[in-house]
């Protein structure tokens, strides 16, 4: 392709499905036929063949796939100094999201700790690319974590922890000061993802925040603030995305005004580089709210269904693209999934590991399409 033509770059959310064999490696584990070191070295060669074939698709940032983790998300708070995690392993790809099955828990303050196991699993990512490509590192949002003290205190953090002052407090330290690990270790790409910007008006979430006395106008201030105060003063070279691809089941509903008002407040106001939305290829008129997104700011769009192996048209993604770029310069525009590939129930999906490279293939096709019209 003539250099001179920009195309949109694609892009991942950042998880993926595991193949056959480590699947059959995690039953044989859980049945107690195979050690915890026989399985984490069958996870060593699954991920090392996995940044391999990252690179072979053209994708430019690569992640592990987040095959280490039991859960997107309980995975890296657990981490932290202070928290603990009751566990009931279930043997899933990620464990049950039931809280009574896998609890947070306590055992201080929160706090940066310095042997936080996703440190040297970076480290690790970065040997294995040896500067064929860049390493992004996906955590979720501090907002997360906040908004799960929050649900499971029923509205009372008190309950929990000392104050909800203090825990803002100790949430930002703790993850200011992660952040400024990774980027010691090399990191210059680091994805926030969050579930939480897409249901902020959701009636059935509305109920639930409700019966805890919790305003969602309130929450979102929160959220702003958790964001905002734990990447302020980062480098320049230091990229922060914010992804709200983090539910597989749930696209915002962008058309709603309710749910809207959140979404644009999130656009506007949190202090991220880039910004990964997912929107319904059938609907490319919501890609419009891009008109909210200040000067500067990359997007990368979710346009195929990462949860179902349905192949989405190229012609909609490629018009898709062009909304987009009434709003934003191709430069600044990436394409990707709509979720991360790890989906919970892969089989009632009808998904395999192959899949998801089909979905990857589909996206440089319709990129470099667009790239020439």
């Amino acid at each position: 392709m003539d250099q001179s033509i920009v195309m949109p770059r694609v892009e991942i959310v950042g998880s993926f499905l595991p193949p056959e064999e480590l699947e059959n490696a995690l039953g044989e584990m859980v049945r107690g036929n195979l050690s915890r070191e026989a399985y984490h070295e069958e996870e060593d060669r699954v991920i090392d063949r996995l940044i391999d074939r990252e690179i072979e698709a053209g994708l430019q940032i690569v992640t592990d796939g987040e095959m280490r983790r039991k859960s997107w998300d309980r995975d890296f708070w657990e981490g932290f100094l202070g928290m603990s995690r009751e566990r009931i392993d279930t043997g899933h790809i990620y464990q049950d999201e039931v809280v009574r099955h896998d609890l947070l828990r306590f055992n201080g303050r929160i706090e940066f700790n310095p042997e936080h196991p996703f440190f040297e699993k970076y480290t690790h990512m970065q040997e294995l690319t040896a500067g064929r490509a860049e390493v992004r590192q996906t955590i979720p949002s501090p907002g997360e974590l906040y908004m799960r003290i929050l649900l499971s205190s029923n509205g009372d953090i008190s309950k929990l922890y000392d104050t909800p002052e203090s825990l803002i407090d100790d949430i930002v330290g703790a993850y200011r000061r992660t952040i400024e690990e990774f980027y010691r270790l090399g990191c210059r790409h680091i994805q926030l993802d969050t579930g939480v910007w897409g249901r902020l008006s959701d009636p059935e979430f509305d109920r639930t925040l409700l019966l805890g006395g919790v305003n969602a106008d309130e929450v979102t201030d929160t959220l702003l603030q958790l964001i905002n105060r734990s990447v302020e003063g980062r480098p320049a070279d230091l990229e922060i995305t914010l992804s709200i691809a983090a539910d597989e089941t749930r696209v915002p509903r962008w058309a709603d005004e309710k749910e809207l008002a959140h979404l644009r407040l999130m656009l506007e106001k949190v202090d991220a580089d880039a910004f990964l939305l997912p929107f319904e290829i059938s609907r490319p008129e919501d890609i419009n709210v891009l008109r909210w997104l200040p000067e500067g700011k990359r997007v990368i769009l979710g346009l195929v269904d990462g949860s179902l192996p349905n192949l989405e048209n190229v012609d909609d993604i490629v018009t898709a693209i062009s909304v987009a770029e009434r709003y934003v310069p191709m430069n600044m525009i990436s394409i990707s999934p709509t979720c991360g590939f790890k989906v919970r129930d892969r089989e009632r999906q009808g998904l395999n590991y192959e899949t998801q490279w089909t979905k990857i293939s589909l996206l440089r096709t319709a990129a470099a399409k667009a790239a020439l019209k």
